[in-house]
C-alpha cells in the first residue's frame, strides 16, 4: 500500500453525449496540500468508495441498530457506510440467514440460490425479501466483506500539468435478480455523490504498464471505452516530449465504443493530435453505428499487415480495458496477424518474445 493522499474534486466534465446509454465523466482532482502528484503515465489512482447513505439507513432502521453505537472505536453508521460492503453478500452471510428461514421463505431462498440469483443481491434485497431475518450489529459485521479500494487508470500526464490528475469513469449500472436497476458503488459515489472540494483519501498504485524508456520507439494502443484513459496520458506525455525537441516515435491508437455521436470520448483532443502528427493513425470501431457489430479487434485485422510491420520493427503494443472478452479477442486477433503476416506457425512464440521484451503490456480488469 502506498502513502495515502488527500484529494479534492475540482472539475467534472461529461464525456458522453446526448443519446448515449452510458454516463462517462472526466473527473479532475487536486491534492489538498497543493503539492504536485508523484505518478507516471500508466499508474492508477485508488479510492475507497462509500455506500449509499439511504441503504445504510434502511439497514440500521430495519434491524434496530443504533448508528451512533461505537464498535472498535468507530460509530456503526460510519462502519457500514465506509468500511463494509453492503451491496454484495458473502457465502457466510447466506449460510447464516438460511438458518433463520423455514417453510416458504426457505424454499424461495433455496430457489434463488440454486439459480445464482443472489450474486446480485444486497443487504437491502434480503431485508425486502426476508423481513423475518434478524441480526445484531455484532453478528452482522463479521459476515460482511471489508470495503476495498477501487483503481482507475489515470488519464493525464504530469508532464503537461503536475498539480492535477484526470480520471475517465463510466457509471456502472446493472439489474439485480429482481430486475431492479443498481449502480456500481465506487463509480456512482465518485461521479454523483462526491462534492466539489470534498476531501477524499486515495493513493497512487504504481504500475508496470509504462511507456518505453526509449521515447523513439513506436507504440500501438488498444483502448475501447474508458480503457482510453492511460493512452490519453501517453499521448499527452509524448506530445510534450516532442514539443521539447526530443525524438519521439509514432503513435497508433485503436478506440472503440457504441456510437460515434455520443461515445467518442476526447474526440477533439485526438483529432488535434492527428492534425499535429502526434497521432499517426486513429482507427475507430463504433459497434452500433451499422447493422453489424465492429470492434477494435476487427479494425486490427483490417490493418494487420501494417500492424505487423510496426511490431517487426520494434513497436510496443498496449491493451487497456475489459479483461473477460475484449482483451482476449484482441490477443486472438494479434496472434492471427502474427501468423498471417509474420509467417509464423506458432505465433505464441513471438507473442511470448514481446512479453519478455516488455513490448506487450496489458492493463485489464
Amino acid at each position: 500500500m502506498q502513502d495515502t493522499l488527500t484529494l479534492q474534486l475540482v472539475g467534472k466534465q461529461l464525456l458522453s453525449q446526448s443519446g448515449s446509454s452510458k454516463e462517462a465523466f472526466q473527473l479532475t482532482f487536486e491534492r489538498t496540500s497543493g503539492e504536485d502528484f508523484n505518478y507516471r503515465c500508466g499508474d492508477s489512482a485508488a479510492f475507497w468508495p462509500e455506500n449509499d447513505p439511504g441503504m445504510v439507513e434502511k439497514i440500521l432502521v430495519h434491524w434496530g441498530i443504533d448508528g451512533r453505537q461505537v464498535l472498535n472505536g468507530v460509530a456503526l453508521r460510519e462502519l457500514l457506510q465506509k468500511q463494509y460492503c453492503v451491496t454484495h453478500l458473502t457465502e457466510h452471510f447466506l449460510e447464516v440467514i438460511r438458518g433463520q428461514l423455514g417453510g416458504q421463505d426457505g424454499d424461495v431462498f433455496d430457489r434463488y440460490r440454486a439459480e445464482d440469483a443472489l450474486q446480485t443481491a444486497s443487504l437491502c434485497d434480503v431485508i425486502d425479501l426476508f423481513p423475518s431475518v434478524k441480526l445484531t450489529a455484532e453478528a452482522l459485521l463479521p459476515l460482511l466483506k471489508k470495503m476495498k479500494p477501487r483503481l482507475y487508470s489515470i488519464a493525464s500526464a504530469t508532464a503537461l500539468r503536475a498539480d492535477r490528475m484526470d480520471l475517465a469513469i463510466v457509471v456502472v449500472r446493472y439489474e439485480n435478480f429482481r430486475k431492479q436497476e443498481r449502480h456500481g458503488v465506487a463509480s456512482h459515489y465518485l461521479c454523483h455523490r462526491l462534492s466539489m472540494r470534498q476531501p477524499i483519501p486515495a493513493f497512487i498504485a504504481h504500475s508496470k504498464f509504462k511507456l518505453p524508456v526509449d521515447s523513439s520507439k513506436d507504440i500501438i494502443m488498444v483502448g475501447p471505452g474508458t480503457g482510453i484513459a492511460p493512452f490519453r496520458a501517453f499521448l499527452q506525455e509524448r506530445a510534450v516530449l516532442r514539443a521539447r525537441g526530443e525524438i519521439v516515435g509514432r503513435n497508433w491508437l485503436f478506440f472503440g465504443e457504441q456510437y460515434r455521436a455520443s461515445n467518442f470520448y476526447y474526440r477533439e483532443e485526438f483529432e488535434h493530435w492527428q492534425a499535429s502528427d502526434d497521432l499517426v493513425y486513429l482507427d475507430l470501431a463504433f459497434s452500433r453505428d451499422q447493422d453489424y457489430k465492429i470492434y477494435v479487434q476487427d479494425r486490427m485485422r483490417e490493418r494487420g499487415e501494417e500492424l505487423w510491420h510496426w511490431l517487426r520493427n520494434g513497436a510496443y503494443f498496449y491493451v487497456c480495458g475489459e479483461a473477460a472478452h475484449m482483451a482476449k479477442d484482441v490477443e486472438r486477433a494479434l496472434l492471427e496477424i502474427i501468423h498471417r503476416y509474420g509467417g509464423m506457425d506458432i505465433p505464441e512464440n513471438f507473442l511470448q518474445q514481446l512479453k519478455e521484451e516488455n513490448r506487450y503490456q496489458r492493463d485489464v480488469y
